[in-house]
């Protein structure tokens, strides 16, 4: 009897416990993977010399079931909130999340205008709902591109590449950094690899002193321009 009475109770109590919870239905959210109030993604065709077009991967998050097949998601050009033309970018569909991720990529074409050589304009993108997906959490529901052809600092010049390498950023330093070593880009890099395209510059640097030259100055420090990194 008192068996059959603590089953009663533990049903009840679980029956109870579970009143005025929503359970999970299977539902599936995506959100970008930056914040957008926080971040955004900087291209600037500066550091690409020659091209005209690029294409540009956002990465898209999925919280919720593995997909057993591909399935369609919508996102749409937020144009209260962009500023670049219409003309400088594509987003074609249709998006489409993989099979068994929770990481995929939207990728979106941009196109150089001569606008982009004074100005930073920027192409916002969000995610709607559909049949298929609902949208995260709302500060990654919508994703900032800020297009230029203006130099800025790359989000690779962090303070590991600041100390050990490069210095302090300037665009002087980093257009002067991809003349000498044609490189635009050091992002997963190895140190050895790093290193050597860095002691061109510092090499570049003393040979223009060796011949005769005054050191060339970098007026966004205010110092005489220079790389910490050893060789």
């Amino acid at each position: 009897m008192k068996n059959i009475i603590g089953v009663f109770l533990l049903l009840m109590f679980a029956s109870c416990s579970t009143e005025g919870f929503k359970t999970y239905d299977g539902g599936n959210f995506l959100s970008f993977s930056k914040n957008f109030d926080q971040d955004s993604t900087m291209v600037s065709f500066f550091f690409h010399p020659g091209e005209t077009e690029l294409i540009i991967p956002l990465q898209v998050d999925l919280s919720g079931l593995p997909l057993s097949e591909a399935k369609e998601y919508r996102v749409v050009v937020v144009s209260e909130e962009t500023t670049v033309h219409v003309a400088n970018y594509k987003l074609e569909g249709p998006f489409k999340f993989g099979v068994n991720r929770d990481i995929d990529s939207l990728y979106v074409k941009v196109i150089k205008s001569d606008d982009l050589d004074t100005k930073k304009l920027n192409l916002v993108i969000e995610i709607l709902e559909n049949e298929n997906f609902t949208p995260g959490v709302s500060s990654h529901g919508k994703a900032k591109i800020v297009l230029t052809n203006i130099a800025s600092k790359p989000d690779w010049w962090d303070s590991k590449i600041e100390k050990a390498y490069l210095g302090k950023y300037s665009d002087k330093k980093f257009q002067l950094f991809i003349q000498v070593t044609g490189v635009t880009d050091l992002t997963g890099r190895g140190a050895s690899e790093i290193t050597a395209w860095v002691l061109a510059l510092k090499y570049y640097l003393q040979k223009h002193i060796d011949a005769g030259n005054p050191p060339i100055y970098d007026e966004d420090n205010n110092e005489v321009m220079k790389v910490p990194v050893i060789g």
